[in-house]
Formats: C-alpha cells, structure tokens, sequence
C-alpha cells in the first residue's frame, strides 16, 4: 500500500511504498499532494493552497506596481506643473490624495495583497 507523508505549512511530500512510517516531523496525508507546490500540508492529513501562500505570491506583485504608480504620479505631477496636455486626467491634489493612499497600500492595510481594492487612480 502506497503511504504519503508530508510536513504541515510546507509542500514537502514523501512517498512511502515500504510500510516504514513517517520521518520525524512527518505526518501521514490522507492522499499525494496535487501536482503543484502551492499546495501545502495541513494538520489534518490534507494539502490546502492557504493564503499565506496566495498572499506569498501576491505581495511581490502588489509592491511592484505601487512602486511604478508612484513614480507615475511623479511624472503627472510635473506634467501638471508645465501644463503639458498630454497629462492624464486629475487635479494636482487629486495626485497627491492618491499617492498618499498608494503610500498605505502596503501589509499594514487589510484590503491588502487584494489587488481589487487597490486605490484609484484620479479621472
């Protein structure tokens, strides 16, 4: 009988065809894991994409486009100051409320990593 064994919180898993039983820090998993290392062990013998991981993979990407809103809102706020016309819609306060918004996009906020809630641009 085939056993798999896994350690909880990680994608770590183990594949037993011997009856030798599980490591140390190993537990018996109900069924192999998914093929994918998204999946993690849990305490009760299952693999489960938590959100720790989902929140793993989303925070990079949340940080990376704040990073390139903000220096977008610096270039808007110059285009504003030289009255170019091809500055997006928006007041120069109106960037500014943004930027200041886009400054607490970060862990602290809890609509965060969620990029469905990210601040809104001015229009």
């Amino acid at each position: 009988m085939m056993r798999f064994y896994g350690v909880v919180g990680t994608p770590y898993c183990e594949t037993d065809e011997t009856d030798k039983g599980p490591d140390e820090g190993w537990l018996e998993m109900k069924y192999q894991r998914p093929d994918s290392t998204d999946y993690t062990a849990q305490e009760d013998g299952t693999w489960a994409i938590t959100l720790e991981t989902i929140n793993g993979k989303l925070i990079p990407i949340e940080d990376e486009w704040r990073e390139a809103e903000m220096g977008r809102i610096a270039e808007q706020l110059l285009m504003l100051e030289d009255d170019d016309p091809g500055a997006q819609p928006g007041t120069a306060v109106q960037w500014r409320a943004y930027r200041i918004e886009l400054r607490k996009w970060t862990t602290d906020n809890p609509n965060f990593p969620d990029m469905n809630k990210r601040p809104i641009q001015p229009s």
